[in-house]
């Protein structure tokens, strides 16, 4: 007599995986389904699974037919027994069968029963360090949905039949699903609901969110880390922050906030439930550590803070970095968010051609200033004391200030060349304040801009330093004098001495034209 097969589903814990599962009590290998099935393997496939993430199954219950009672019927698994004889409200054990049946009421309908079961189940297998039957690690790219190949399953082949435990290491053990390959249903799919939470790391310009930008040393860069609580047990939260040498961090800046949808899209800044720790000694700048308890699933947080850009700051090249990623449940992290800030320089080159081949003659003792903006808005740079590189004089800039009279002025050494580091994208005026001994100071400054092309994915920045609309090469403004005495201007006692002189002279010409005149007449 065939016996009734009973068929339950089995949900995952709030966030977590789904999966169909069925309890038969009994079923007759009379039916050609479970004659074809009688070989004792199935299989179950995880879609939707998130790559670096490993899934584990256990082996609750097994399915075993009994020729004399021509039948199937559970049994439980050897490691299990204590477990399955303590789950009195759900399971029952027959002692003298070893026969194991659903007793909870109304299964189909009672999915918090069978939620607090599968929690029971892992709870179990972790306490008691059961065997697993086989794990596997999602291939690819950390955190992210899919396999390298393009796929987005897992598959556990070749599984006797029996009644399993699926747990994946994204959230605690104990979250977990049950499912059962039968004679009926050899071939089981679940499909994960879980995901990663997330952390997406940005610049703050404006009203953009940017992962690369441009600024200058002294500059004050605005950060953001936005998070997204996406497991069922927030707990062992913590951020890191790393920034390269560049970039000085304002400890007193941080600020963290909070959107809560399970209250209605309530938000508000948080001033406790974590702590600041600004020397985590693991390498990073700093860390925000949330205590367990102050976060929910789908909470969404939000870190804002600053960084000065400082002498050290790296000039064009690779920029100045800030990476960040988060840890969360049993050590787990999120892929890591790197933002850059990129700085520029300029150099400049003092010479003269003095001809006969000598066209680029260095020129010593060439002062200059650098100022940005005009009226109001304008600020002259400050930079530090020159270092020495290769015979070059080298600045680095320091601030910017009102007063002219206190900006610095850099000077030429005997090769000519100067270096002006540490600047933002942007239009500069050079303006020579003092010229060589037997050179004429040029008459207005020069105009300089430097515009940046910033990477995209996987791209490099560039720049380009253009002088008075000329582009440059090697980012060098070329500044030749010329050799001469400097003239008196317009309107002064020297040009007015040369008018005096030369209408004399013109009239003591036309007196002695005159006087020839008659002289030849007589």
């Amino acid at each position: 007599m065939k016996k009734t097969i009973q068929k339950l589903m089995a949900v995952l814990l709030a966030a977590a995986m789904v999966c169909a599962m069925a309890i038969p009590a009994f079923a007759t290998d009379g039916d050609a389904t479970a004659a074809a099935a009688s070989t004792g393997e199935g299989k179950i496939t995880i879609n939707n699974v998130i790559t670096g993430q490993t899934y584990t199954i256990y082996r609750i219950l097994d399915l075993e037919y009994h020729k004399d009672t021509n039948s199937y019927r559970y049994t439980a698994n050897e490691a299990w027994e204590d477990f399955v004889r303590n789950q009195t409200g759900d399971l029952k054990l027959d002692e003298n069968t070893g026969a194991v049946t659903w007793i909870n009421s109304n299964p189909k309908n009672n999915d918090t029963a069978i939620q607090k079961f599968a929690n029971s189940a892992g709870t179990y297998a972790k306490d008691h360090s059961v065997q697993a039957v086989k794990s596997i690690t999602a291939k690819g790219k950390e955190g992210e949905h899919g396999n390298a190949d393009n796929s987005t399953s897992i598959t556990f082949e070749n599984l006797p039949l029996g009644w399993y435990l699926v747990v994946s290491d994204l959230v605690d053990v104990h979250n977990g699903a049950l499912c059962s390959i039968d004679t009926t249903d050899p071939t089981v799919e679940i499909r994960e609901k879980n995901s990663n939470s997330t952390l997406d790391k940005s610049i703050l310009e404006g009203d953009q969110l940017l992962s690369v930008n441009n600024a200058g040393i002294g500059d004050v860069v605005n950060f953001q880390l936005d998070i997204v609580v996406k497991d069922g047990q927030p707990k062992g939260y913590v951020v890191h922050d790393k920034m390269s040498e560049g970039l000085t961090f304002n400890s007193n800046s941080v600020s963290v906030s909070l959107l809560r949808h399970s209250d209605g899209n309530a938000s508000g800044n948080l001033t406790t439930g974590y702590t600041l720790d600004t020397h985590p000694g693991d390498g990073c700048t700093f860390e925000v550590k949330f205590d367990d308890g102050t976060l929910e699933p789908n909470d969404a947080v939000t870190i804002s803070y600053t960084a000065t850009v400082n002498n050290k700051a790296v000039i064009a090249g690779s920029g100045n970095t800030n990476e960040a990623y988060l840890q969360y449940n049993n050590n787990k992290t999120t892929v890591k968010h790197t933002t850059t800030t990129y700085v520029w320089g300029m150099s400049v080159r003092k010479f003269a051609n003095l001809g006969n081949g000598d066209t680029d003659h260095a020129l010593a003792d060439a002062e200059f200033k650098l100022y940005k903006g005009a009226d109001a808005d304008k600020k002259y740079a400050a930079f530090s004391t020159a270092t020495t590189v290769d015979g070059t004089s080298v600045y680095k800039l320091t601030n910017w200030v009102t007063d002219a009279a206190t900006a610095t002025a850099v000077v030429t050494p005997a090769s000519g060349n100067i270096k002006l580091e540490g600047l933002d994208e942007g239009t500069y005026y050079l303006e020579e304040t003092k010229a060589p001994v037997g050179y004429n100071k040029l008459t207005a400054p020069i105009i300089v801009v430097i515009k940046s092309t910033l990477p995209t994915a996987g791209g490099t920045a560039s720049y380009t330093v253009t002088a008075d609309g000329a582009t440059t090469t090697d980012y060098t403004v070329r500044v030749e004098n010329k050799a001469g005495t400097e003239l008196p201007s317009t309107g002064g006692m020297g040009t007015t001495l040369f008018y005096v002189i030369g209408g004399g002279l013109m009239v003591a010409a036309i007196v002695l034209l005159v006087t020839k005149k008659r002289m030849e007449n007589k």
